[in-house]
C-alpha cells in the first residue's frame, strides 16, 4: 500500500543537520512510496559479495587519487563542464519518468545516446528522441530482462550498437509496456545506432575526458533511502539502508564542488527539476559501470528545413550541405550523374530560401523533396 515504508524524510534532515548539511532533503513523490514500490524505481542489480569488496577498494583508491595533485591530462580538462550549458546550449535531452518499473539502465542508455547525437554534431536541437521501450521490452525480453531482473548498461549499449534502436515516435514507453507497444515493421528506417562502445569506469579523468569531447556517460551506483529524498546540494551517503543498484546519465562535472551532475528518471519532482550532484567517490558512482559510445548514427527524414550551406572540394561525389538543426549531411547519389542532380536540387533550394525534407542515412542524404 503507498505510504507504508515510506522515507522518514525528517530523520534523514536530522543526520545532514550533524554532519553541517551537506545536501538538502525534501518530501516527494517517491518519499511517499512504499518500500516496494521504490525499489521498482530502480533497476541495476546490486553486486555480488566479491564484486562489491572490488568496488569498495577502487573507491578506496579513487578517495586517495582525489587528494593527489592532478596529473597533466586533468590540469588540461576544465574545471567544471555541463553539457546542458555550453555557450548557453543545452545538449541533454529532457527529463523522462521510468515509473513503476526497474527500466533506469533503459533511459541511463539512451541518454547518452541521446547527448551524444547532439553534442557530437554541434546540434542541441536535432531531432534524438529515441525508444527506451525498445531498448528495455525489445532488446532487453531477448535475454531474460524485465522489470524486475532490472539491467546493465554495458549490454543495453551493446545492442544499440549492433542492432540500433527506433525513435520514441515509433514505440513510446509506459512503465512495464502497458500500451503493448513494439517495434514497427520498418522500424529500421528511422533509427539511431551507436558506432561503438566505451568503459571508463573507475577512471575519473577519462571520464571527464569523454564528456567533453563526445557526451554523456552512464553511472551506476547503491542507493540508500535517504537518497529519495534528495533536493539540491552535492549528495553523499548520510543515513538509511541499501535500496538497490540505481543507473543514471552524467552530464558534466564540477571540480569546486567535487561532484558529477546526473541526469536522472525519475521526473521533474526529484532534485533539481531531474537533476543532482553527487560527490565524486561517492555509492560507486565512479567505480561500478560507466560506459559511453563512440558516437551515433542515425537514420531519419530531416522534416521541413532550410539548407543553410554547400561544400564541395571538387572530388567525386564529395558534395556537402548543411541542413537546418541537422547539420553537414553528405549528399549521397548512386552515380555520378545522379549525385550532381541532387546537389544542385539543394543548392538551388538554398538560393531560392525553399524548405528540403531529406531522407539521411547516417549522414548520407539518399532521397530528397523540395518545395
Amino acid at each position: 500500500m503507498a505510504g507504508k515504508d515510506r522515507v522518514d524524510v525528517g530523520a534523514v534532515q536530522r543526520a545532514l543537520e550533524t554532519q553541517n548539511h551537506p545536501w538538502e532533503a525534501a518530501e516527494n513523490h517517491l518519499t511517499r512510496l512504499s518500500g516496494d514500490d521504490r525499489a521498482r524505481r530502480l533497476g541495476v542489480p546490486l553486486p555480488d559479495e566479491e564484486h562489491l569488496a572490488l568496488l569498495e577498494q577502487r573507491a578506496v583508491q579513487l578517495r586517495a587519487r582525489l587528494l593527489e595533485p592532478p596529473s597533466v591530462a586533468a590540469a588540461a580538462l576544465p574545471a567544471a563542464f555541463d553539457l546542458r550549458n555550453i555557450g548557453g546550449q543545452n545538449y541533454v535531452s529532457g527529463i523522462r519518468d521510468q515509473g513503476n518499473c526497474g527500466s533506469c539502465v533503459a533511459f541511463g542508455s539512451v541518454a547518452v545516446l541521446e547527448g551524444t547525437a547532439r553534442y557530437t554534431r554541434g546540434l542541441p536541437t536535432l531531432d534524438s528522441d529515441f525508444s527506451e521501450a525498445h531498448l528495455f521490452y525489445g532488446w532487453g525480453s531477448t535475454v531474460g530482462v524485465n522489470c524486475n531482473t532490472g539491467w546493465m548498461p554495458l549490454p543495453a549499449l551493446t545492442f544499440a550498437t549492433n542492432d540500433g534502436i527506433c525513435f520514441e515516435s515509433e514505440w513510446a514507453y509506459t512503465a512495464g509496456n502497458t500500451n503493448g507497444g513494439s517495434a514497427p515493421a520498418n522500424w529500421q528506417q528511422h533509427r539511431a545506432k551507436a558506432t561503438g562502445t566505451v568503459d571508463v569506469t573507475n577512471k575519473v579523468e577519462d571520464i571527464k575526458a569523454h564528456l567533453t569531447s563526445v557526451g554523456p556517460v552512464t553511472g551506476c551506483f547503491v542507493v540508500y533511502t535517504d537518497f529519495f529524498s534528495y533536493k539540491s546540494g552535492v549528495y553523499q551517503q548520510t543515513s538509511g539502508k541499501v535500496e538497490g543498484g540505481h543507473c543514471v546519465a552524467i552530464v558534466g562535472y564540477d571540480d569546486a564542488q567535487q561532484a558529477w551532475i546526473i541526469k536522472n528518471s525519475w521526473g521533474t519532482g526529484w532534485g533539481m527539476g531531474g537533476y543532482g550532484l553527487i560527490r565524486y567517490g561517492q555509492c560507486y558512482i565512479d567505480t561500478w559501470s560507466n560506459i559511453a559510445v563512440t558516437g551515433v548514427n542515425v537514420r531519419t527524414w530531416t522534416s521541413a528545413k532550410k539548407v543553410i550551406g554547400g561544400y564541395s572540394t571538387g572530388h567525386d561525389r564529395n558534395g556537402w550541405v548543411y541542413v537546418q538543426d541537422n547539420g553537414w549531411l553528405h549528399v549521397g547519389g548512386t552515380t555520378g550523374t545522379a549525385h550532381v542532380a541532387m546537389f544542385a536540387d539543394l543548392l538551388t533550394a538554398k538560393e531560392k530560401g525553399a524548405y528540403v525534407n531529406a531522407y539521411s542515412d547516417d549522414g548520407t542524404i539518399k532521397t530528397v523533396y523540395a518545395y
